[in-house]
């Protein structure tokens, strides 16, 4: 099977876009999405063309249901500018190309504006998918409609019945990620046996028609899956349960792990490629470590002289319970049986809880760089409550009645309000990579204790396994980083901008974190680049704890991921050119203080050694003014040497203080310059160049962003210089890397080595 796999994974190619270079135009393609409204847009998937779609974008009137005219199905043309789907190309960050390629989407379209889409009459789906897709835009136009006021309650009850995620805040999530609750949002195995659960109730206590329920079991499952979006998790249930029910109807005994492999083998001969999806492993580790750690709970596993030895205890409890109280002894046994049983349950739902928690241990902390402790009990508390939800919404959505969806929502806060509890009391612990061999001995003794051994074996292979989590968590390593050379890397962000400076006694320090622009909107559900971007490309790389974080200035684009870095890494010190009275700056000095973090107001003539190098603060100067609000001329420019080579950073800043700097004779030759302002026309002066003759630029821009950067202008002037350019928005991560001698340069795939241009001459 392994090597049918392989071969299978060969012939399939991954997908590629079928055509490039598509330009604003119009176009006419099939809605094969519901057609959702978030942030006052419309959005919806069109294929334009077999196995290729675009993700449109269009104004909506108002933040309410989508055009009734957009409809899945439907043919629609519209007048639409492109752009070619792109993540950001660091170590560690999600591979978002090949995940939308998946998917047959290989563009983001936006419309273009004072255009409005044309619904065709003809539909382009055939009629069971278009049937599936109106009930499910009818259910979903339900539940919005039971819940009028109350869009918390309105997105979560849509991502928790059918799937749809669209309108799901990050904030919302947070507590359920922190805690692992989180699965209990996600349609999969449970939501399957929730709407099977009353066939399943029919066989159990009535018996006759067995066959047929199982049969309609299976159906259901089916159904409800491509209702609920047709997502690979529940699509993997609904053939789980189809397995249960074919075995069942051919009189054969189910094992959990036999049925597993059975799912993991069908769902990989078809496509190979879901091996390597945190979906895909989280899912079958899951349910494997139920299988291997926490064998069915039947009765009949218990011995028959512990069940005795247990009925004894309880019809003596009883008696005592009788003869001290007033309660008859009937009476007695049978509250302290069903105290015994709730007791029982909960015991089991706690062994659960911690079989998962094991088995998932290494996959949480290399794709979420997070272990919940608090899930133990989050798990046993929160995830029942919300499970009742599931049926209750149904009900609603089935009836239009509102008490259920009442009660629905009701379940939903409670759930919400113990995982926000289980939240508060979870360390904060973000977990880097854990070196090769500790990722392999970590699943080997857990594999070492589902093994049947004696009892003093399996307790060693117990304290084995919770070393070595234990050292998964603490992570005594260090970061990787070249020993005796400093390197600087841009980290892709997009359209801003993030250094890495590692020392060559590995200390690090990070300037600006990226960001995205809020526009003055108060919206707590803006992308966190410092989380998602660079906190995961400094995991990647073993960084457990910064020296420093500096913020050039306060734009959106270099400052909007500091706080998360603050909270992830606890740098020694964080630095800023400016103490202002700004709401940024007030949110990033009480997240260090709150942390512990000093705060180093630099300027101009301040000198200090970190980690064998030597750094000079160039700008700003002790006597520039705050202006009232952020500037780019506010930036820390910094000068960075080891040995016989130099580093110029130079912020965002403009010809002003540019100038200044080249008139004062501040600047001299350097080796490595990061160009100010992404390549701005408005930076980069002839004179700065001349001055400072950089052998190599580093360029940190988004591709395709809309300023145009960097400027044509910019990059001809650095190329008459005959200096190497490294740019983010062609080649993604890039790096420079020298032991004060030599350089390393990787931009992308590519590397070379180059000699210091004082070597040359």
């Amino acid at each position: 099977m392994g090597a049918l796999g392989l071969l299978s994974a060969n012939l399939q190619p991954p997908p590629t876009p079928p055509a490039k270079g598509l330009e604003a135009g119009r176009i006419t393609g099939c809605v094969v999405e519901p057609a959702v409204v978030r942030d006052g847009r419309t959005q919806f998937t069109l294929e334009i063309r077999p196995g290729a779609a675009a993700r449109v974008s269009i104004p909506a009137a108002k933040d309410s249901a989508p055009p009734p005219h957009i409809r899945y199905g439907r043919r629609v043309t519209v007048e639409v500018r492109f752009r070619e789907v792109r993540g950001y190309h660091n170590p560690g960050s999600f591979d978002l190309e090949q995940w939308t390629a998946r998917r047959g989407i290989f563009w983001y379209a936006t419309a273009l504006r004072g255009t409005t889409p044309v619904v065709h009459s003809e539909s382009c789906a055939p009629l069971w998918r278009r049937t599936l897709g109106g009930w499910r835009a009818a259910a979903l136009a339900r539940i919005d409609s039971l819940y009028p006021e109350d869009s918390y309650r309105s997105a979560m009850m849509r991502g928790l019945l059918l799937g749809d995620k669209t309108g799901i805040r990050q904030a919302w999530i947070e507590d359920f990620r922190r805690t692992g609750t989180y699965h209990a949002l996600v349609i999969s195995g449970s939501h399957i046996t929730l709407v099977c659960g009353l066939f399943l109730l029919w066989r159990r206590f009535f018996g006759y028609g067995a066959r047929t329920v199982l049969v309609v079991s299976a159906a259901t499952a089916w159904l409800y899956s491509l209702l609920a979006g047709g997502d690979p998790p529940v699509l993997r249930a609904a053939a789980g349960f189809t397995l249960f029910a074919v075995a069942s109807l051919f009189y054969r005994r189910t094992s959990v792990l036999n049925l597993l492999a059975a799912v993991a083998i069908l769902f990989l001969a078809l496509d190979p490629q879901q091996l390597f999806d945190a979906s895909f492993q989280l899912s079958f580790l899951a349910v494997a470590a139920i299988g291997a750690f926490a064998p069915q709970s039947h009765s009949s596993r218990v011995p028959e002289p512990r069940r005795e030895s247990a009925r004894l205890e309880l019809r003596l409890l009883a008696q005592t319970m009788h003869l001290t109280t007033p309660v008859s002894e009937s009476a007695a046994l049978r509250i302290l049986t069903a105290i015994a049983g709730a007791f029982a349950s909960a015991w089991g739902l706690f062994r659960l809880s911690a079989a998962v928690q094991a088995g998932l241990a290494l996959p949480m902390a290399i794709f979420f760089h997070r272990l919940s402790i608090t899930g133990l009990t989050a798990n046993v508390l929160s995830v029942p409550v919300l499970s009742q939800a599931i049926p209750v919404g149904f009900l609603a959505v089935f009836t239009g009645w509102h008490w259920p969806a009442a009660i629905a929502g009701w379940l939903l806060d409670t759930s919400q309000s113990i995982a926000g509890w289980h939240a508060r009391l979870e360390p904060e612990w973000r977990i880097p990579d854990p070196p090769l061999w500790l990722a392999l001995l970590i699943p080997a003794a857990l594999i070492l204790c589902a093994l049947p051994m004696r009892r003093i074996l399996r307790v060693s292979s117990l304290v084995l396994t919770a070393g070595l989590l234990a050292l998964l968590v603490l992570h005594p390593f260090e970061p990787r980083f070249a020993r005796g050379a400093i390197e600087l890397s841009a980290i892709d962000v997009g359209q801003g901008e993030s250094l890495l400076a590692t020392m060559p006694d590995g200390e690090m320090v990070v300037i600006d974190g990226g960001g995205l622009p809020r526009f003055n909107r108060k919206n707590s559900d803006v992308f966190d680049i410092g989380e998602e971007v660079v906190s995961p490309y400094l995991w990647s790389r073993g960084v457990g704890r910064l020296a420093a974080v500096a913020v050039t200035h306060l734009h959106d684009d270099h400052a909007g991921g500091i706080e998360a870095l603050l909270t992830n890494f606890r740098p020694r010190e964080l630095w800023s050119g400016f103490n202002p009275d700004h709401p940024a700056w007030r949110r990033l000095d009480e997240a260090a203080r709150a942390l512990g973090i000093r705060v180093r107001i630099l300027k101009q003539g301040d000198r200090f050694s970190m980690g064998q190098a030597e750094w000079q603060v160039l700008a700003p100067a002790p006597a520039q003014p705050w202006t009232g609000k952020p500037r780019n001329n506010d930036s820390l420019v910094l000068l960075l040497r080891y040995r016989r080579s130099t580093f110029l950073l130079t912020g965002d800043i403009e010809h002003a203080v540019e100038a200044r700097l080249v008139e004062e004779q501040t600047i001299g030759r350097v080796d490595v310059l990061k160009v100010a302002h992404h390549g701005s026309r408005l930076s980069s002066l002839p004179s700065l160049l001349d001055a400072a003759r950089p052998s190599i630029a580093v360029i940190s821009a988004g591709q395709g962003n809309s300023y145009g950067l960097p400027h044509p202008l910019t990059i001809e002037a650095l190329q008459r210089g005959h200096t190497i350019i490294l740019r983010t928005d062609r080649d993604g991560l890039v790096s420079v890397r020298t032991d004060g001698r030599y350089f390393t340069l990787d931009a992308g795939r590519a590397s070379q080595t180059a000699w210091s241009f004082r070597d040359l001459f």
